[in-house]
């Protein structure tokens, strides 16, 4: 994703989410009004609740522990610094407990926070605890540093007994309102333009007190209405082994799958949280990918959703073009103005193809047609798209010229992410080796499809179109001096030479010949990409190399995941067991085991973990779904005749025994069982699951 070189503050927030409502705090559970920190309560792309300060005897709380392990609810335990009572008499630091419990309910778009107050003295004690408490109503692009050219009418805030009601009329002629309720009645004063509600306790020695507040939010004239919630994703399914680091890394990920689906059209995976609570092109669909195996819904609302939103007209301020597959949408005030062009957006070459791929394998895992079917007139369109923009050297490639200057259009779609040897930037038209890889994809796994179908002469005239573009590629894009493919053409045909990750993403999409896959793996894995951690986006050896940079050398979690099934591919296992190896005890480095979006690719040292990098999103759709992932690419799980097979299974090192219960093919469930003997011979077999899945 883009946008990740502005933030104001580094934060590293708790995140909570139900269905399209979300809040994003910091460990003490307040939010700032700081811009580009990303905190706050969001719901369409607006945040309604800016700002929350939380004060014992006016002086900030220490933080003791914080978890949003629960997915739509987090814990926040606090004490107080030395303050003074109501009476004026001092009270000592930790003589006081502060339980926050939020929880977001999206289908009543709501928050609510559960106080629980706490004496830990003999002796009675009396103390103020405050809150400040704004709604801005701002858009989330205004909170990334765009500038709204339209605000609403100016809001109002009316109080109660036991209420504060805020409301904002919007210039897109949507009212939002923030209702926020309390349990008991407050001294509700001013302050900066901010409500101050005050609240007087007197506990008794080891006394307890409990409060709760509700935040609420509204909007009239809503743009579009959710659908109701259907079952959580992932439902029963579950995996145990005997290496809990593993267990624990994908039940967080499967767990971050189901926080991010979010409901709209149909129900799909946001790309990711605070910024990305949207549909995002290639993360969504390739989350959906990912995590097939476990549950082919997330696919199905996918492809649905971005079916409904394809391209129909030229518009060259979107980049939308008939047949084209959706960069991102948004659904604020800002979009809704037309006030920045994600409304939607289809600045990416590559989330078409990868459209393609994803209806084409959930026909192939679940064996019905019945989506391929239902979208064939959104499958045709997009057949169309890539061949029309497919230029006349037989490459998929973008212009990237904008009135601001380049843009790329890949994954690494940054404007330094495609850099020549010189560190300059190629002349347009480039075209990404790693989107030849999935066009080649789509065609063959579309061509398997139609064949299916029935459609032989439809099936024949993609698998040739395949065919001959695998042939081009392997001639123009191989660099034999480098035993690697070139990143990308730019023009006239000349190769880009940097070493990159999305060389290795050529061998997930099979475009790759045996001889030069293998070249290639082994290129990956050599000194200068392998950082220990995962491979490197880009070569420490470049002009450009800086691990602190997303496109131009950290470890992107997703990025591996595709290599790893690509080298299970061509059959290089060992290679595929090392890498996941490497982003497995990574997982286990950070919080929750949950991977971020990417990390810094410092080389891996003895007793030192991996380098987090700030301005990372803390979750991502395709970074939850890398071990998944990879993970079945091992097992070589796919569809057989009677139900889950295996294709040469491996285990990770440290994985001797493994089990997967509740993976579905149509309406049954399977349950597997993986295991290592003595021999080091692995054995896998499935059966089907009992009816209580």
């Amino acid at each position: 994703m883009s946008d990740h070189i502005f933030m104001a503050e580094v934060v590293q927030p708790v995140l909570i989410k139900d269905g399209g409502f979300y809040l994003s705090c910091r460990g003490d559970g307040e939010i700032t009004t700081v811009c580009g920190s990303g905190l706050g309560l969001f719901h369409r792309d607006t945040r309604y609740l800016s700002r929350y300060e939380l004060r014992l005897g006016g002086e900030p709380c220490l933080t003791l522990m914080t978890s949003p392990a629960r997915g739509h609810q987090s814990v926040h335990e606090l004490t107080n610094l030395a303050i003074l009572q109501l009476d004026g008499a001092a009270l000592d630091v930790q003589s006081l407990g502060l339980r926050l419990e939020r929880t977001v309910d999206g289908e009543a778009s709501r928050l609510t926070d559960r106080l629980v107050l706490r004496s830990f003295t003999a002796k009675p004690v009396s103390f103020c605890l405050t809150l400040v408490i704004d709604a801005l109503f701002e858009d989330l692009f205004e909170l990334r540093g765009a500038k709204a050219k339209k605000r609403g009418a100016t809001r109002t805030v009316t109080t109660s007994e036991t209420e504060l009601a805020f409301r904002y009329h919007g210039a897109d002629g949507v009212t939002r309102c923030l209702s926020v309720t309390f349990s008991r009645p407050p001294t509700l004063s001013r302050r900066r333009g901010a409500r101050l509600a005050a609240f007087d306790f007197r506990l008794a020695g080891q006394g307890c007190e409990t409060i709760e507040i509700t935040f609420a939010i509204r909007e009239e004239a809503e743009p579009a209405s959710a659908r109701p919630p259907e079952p959580k994703f992932y439902d029963g399914v579950h995996v145990m082994s005997d290496n809990a680091v593993l267990d624990r890394v994908v039940e967080r990920s499967l767990r971050d799958l189901t926080m991010l689906r979010t409901g709209l059209e149909s129900n799909f995976i946001a790309g990711g949280m605070p910024w990305f609570v949207a549909p995002f092109g290639r993360d969504s669909i390739l989350a959906a990918l990912q995590t097939l195996v476990f549950d082919p819904r997330p696919a199905e609302g996918v492809a649905r959703l971005f079916a409904a939103y394809q391209g129909r007209v030229e518009d060259p301020e979107t980049w939308e073009q008939p047949g084209k597959i959706p960069h991102e949408l948004r659904l604020g005030a800002m979009a809704r103005l037309k006030e920045v062009p994600h409304r939607p957006s289809y600045m990416s070459i590559d989330a078409t193809p990868l459209f393609l791929i994803l209806i084409a394998r959930h026909a192939q895992w679940t064996g019905s047609l019945a989506l391929f079917e239902e979208l064939r007139p959104e499958i045709d369109a997009a057949l169309e798209w890539v061949s029309r923009e497919t230029s006349a050297d037989g490459y998929l490639s973008y212009s990237g010229e904008t009135p601001k200057g380049p843009i790329n259009q890949g994954w690494k779609d940054s404007t330094f992410g495609v850099p020549r040897k010189d560190a300059s930037a190629p002349r347009a038209p480039i075209a990404l080796c790693e989107v030849q890889g999935y066009v080649y994809l789509a065609w063959t796994s579309i061509a398997a499809a139609l064949r299916r179908a029935g459609e032989i002469k439809n099936a024949d005239r993609l698998a040739k179109a395949g065919a001959g573009l695998r042939k081009r590629f392997n001639r123009d894009f191989w660099m034999d001096d480098e035993g690697c493919y070139a990143l990308a053409l730019e023009e006239g045909g000349r190769q880009v030479t940097v070493i990159t990750s999305n060389a290795g993403q050529v061998l997930w999409s099979g475009i790759a010949s045996p001889e030069k896959a293998a070249r290639t793996a082994e290129r990956m894995l050599a000194p200068d990409m392998d950082c220990g951690w995962g491979i490197r986006t880009l070569s420490n050896l470049e002009k450009t190399y800086n691990p602190l940079n997303y496109h131009l050398g950290c470890v992107w979690p997703f990025d591996n995941a595709l290599i790893v099934e690509g080298l299970r591919r061509y059959g290089l296992d060992a290679a595929a067991v090392r890498i996941f190896d490497a982003l497995l005890d990574a997982a286990g480095c950070f919080a929750l085991g949950r991977l971020p979006e990417f990390y810094v690719g410092f080389d891996r040292e003895p007793d030192l973990f991996p380098a987090r990098c700030p301005f990372a999103e803390p979750m991502q759709a395709w970074s939850s779904g890398a071990v998944p992932h990879m993970l079945t690419s091992l097992l070589g799980l796919r569809r057989g005749r009677l139900g889950v097979e295996f294709d040469r299974p491996l285990l990770p090192a440290s994985v001797s025994r493994l089990s997967i219960g509740g993976l579905s093919i149509g309406p049954q469930r399977f349950d597997c069982e993986i295991v290592r003997g003595p021999s080091g011979a692995i054995t896998a077999k499935s059966r089907k699951a009992r009816a209580e899945h």
